[in-house]
Order: structure tokens, then C-alpha cells, then sequence
């Protein structure tokens, strides 16, 4: 419920296809601005790149590339993941929400159902795109988004290679990551509306809070999912990674590249969250 003058309704037929545009159209533009960062975080989650800090693994791309080096890798691979992925979670999600919870005002395990269900798809729906996202980060490549895709396809298939590869690790990233933004972000905000204005500074606080609770919530998540979607072998899994990693080098890997995953995430969330509400009111929706 947002408080203030009403932006101009949406006719019915398009405030779907409204939700997630303002969803996947503003994630995959802050994405973009911070795809340096994420190729970062993700070699830094890499085994290969395990004893390499984030600060070595950029000096060594600037080095190799410039700073073009840093922000090319996967930047199509990006927007089109972002763009499926964060129009299910972000752009779903009210939609989902108000349809569990009815007329009353949400629950917290309401949202977070709400959240965890809109992540799962997003991630799944997204899956071809991340698997190319990864492998690009890892090698550097900055190669056509088709073509990229045609060759993962002709090497490992198109269901195992990009439909399913590492699909059990970021299904369960999808909804960790969702639950730890989205979910944080909505509840958050409505404890804070009771004595606050439904506006700019308000998002912004709100997503300074979101940033921490999601880098937090989908580290483990996340660095699971890289290593899954980097390697080409058909019997690594989300189980069998995990299990690997435990044995090899301890619990607290699991929080490997936390900092870099955070300069990514906060800033993200401090970005996406004021521009994803302002692109809804252009849109003609409510503030989420």
C-alpha cells in the first residue's frame, strides 16, 4: 500500500506484462553497471580461483585487458539472465503474494513463499542463460550470446549442458537469494511505513538492510551454483559439490568470496530497489 498521489492505473490486460518488465528491465540495467563486480565474485567463488583474492583477480584481468576486460565477460549472457530471472522474482512476485495472502496484508511466511516459488522459476527459467554467464566469467569470453549457447549445446547437449546444468544448485540459490532480497526488502519496508512515507529515502534505506540479509543468505548459495555451472561434468551436482568442498576445505568455504559477493549485492540492491519502484510508478503501478 503506498501512501501519496496515485500514479495512473494500469488497464488490466498489461499490468502483468508491467510487473515484470519494472522487474527484469531494472535488475539487468544495475547489473550491467556492476558486471565487473560479478565477474569478480564469481572466479573468486571458482576452486581454480580459490587462493586468489578478489583484489589479485582484478589486477590480473586489468592487466591482461584493460578495463574492458572486467566489464565484458558475459555482459549479454547478463541482461537476457537478468531479464527472466529477476521479471519472475521481482516482477511476480506482488502478483503471487497478493494471490496468497487475499485482502489481507501479507504475512511473513506468506512473502516468504511468495519469494522462495517466484525464485525457483525465475532460476529455472533463466538456467541456459546462467550457465553461459558462468562459463564466460571463468574463461574471460566475451564471445555472442547465441554462439556461446551452440557451443555448450554441442558439447554437453541441450538439456544437460543448458536446460539442467547445475539447475539443482541454483534453484535452491534462486529462492535463497529471492527470500534474502525481496522478501526482506517488503517486509522490512511495511514495519517501516507505519511511522515513515512510502518514498525515495525510504527505499534506499530499506535496500541498505536488504543487501547485508541477502549477501548473507545466498553466499553458500551462490558459490555452489558457480562451481556447479563452471564444471562440464555431467556427475557434479549441487549434493556431490557441496559434499566435495566440505571434505577438501572446511565449512567456512562456503562463505568464500562473502566481500566481493557483497560489493555486488549491496550496491545492487541499494540501485536496483529505488530504481525498480520508480520504474513501477512510470509504469503505472503501486510501489511494491
Amino acid at each position: 500500500m503506498s501512501t501519496g498521489v496515485e500514479p495512473p492505473r494500469a488497464p488490466p490486460s498489461f499490468a502483468f506484462a508491467r510487473e515484470v518488465m519494472a522487474g527484469g528491465g531494472s535488475t539487468s540495467i544495475v547489473s550491467a553497471i556492476l558486471n565487473p563486480v560479478d565477474v569478480i565474485k564469481t572466479r573468486r567463488q571458482l576452486y581454480e580461483f580459490r587462493d586468489k583474492s578478489a583484489v589479485e583477480i582484478g589486477r590480473s584481468m586489468h592487466a591482461e585487458g584493460g578495463a574492458v576486460a572486467l566489464w565484458r565477460p558475459g555482459m549479454k549472457a547478463t541482461v537476457a539472465r537478468e531479464m527472466l530471472y529477476s521479471g519472475c522474482t521481482k516482477g511476480l512476485y506482488p502478483v503471487v503474494r497478493d494471490v496468497i495472502s487475499g485482502a489481507d496484508e501479507p504475512t511473513l511466511p506468506q512473502r516468504v513463499a511468495a519469494a522462495s516459488g517466484t525464485g525457483v522459476l525465475g532460476s529455472l527459467c533463466a538456467n541456459a542463460f546462467d550457465v553461459v554467464k558462468i562459463r564466460q566469467f571463468a574463461a574471460g569470453s566475451s564471445s555472442s550470446l547465441l554462439s556461446a549457447m551452440g557451443e555448450v549445446a554441442r558439447a554437453e547437449g541441450v538439456v544437460h549442458g543448458l536446460l539442467l546444468r547445475g539447475a539443482s544448485a541454483s534453484a535452491p540459490r534462486g529462492a535463497a537469494i529471492a527470500v534474502g532480497e525481496v522478501t526482506t526488502y517488503d517486509q522490512t519496508k511495511s514495519w517501516l511505513r507505519r511511522r515513515y512515507s512510502d518514498g525515495f529515502g525510504l527505499h534506499v534505506v530499506v535496500s541498505l538492510i536488504t543487501g547485508v540479509v541477502a549477501t548473507t543468505v545466498a553466499a553458500p548459495f551462490d558459490l555452489l551454483k558457480s562451481r556447479v555451472m563452471a564444471s562440464a561434468d555431467p556427475a557434479d551436482g549441487f549434493a556431490s559439490v557441496l559434499l566435495r568442498l566440505l571434505r577438501q576445505e572446511g565449512p567456512l568455504a562456503l562463505f568464500n568470496g562473502w566481500l566481493p559477493t557483497y560489493f555486488r549485492l549491496g550496491p545492487h540492491a541499494i540501485l536496483t530497489f529505488p530504481l525498480f519502484e520508480a520504474m513501477r510508478r512510470l509504469l503505472g503501478l503501486e510501489y511494491l
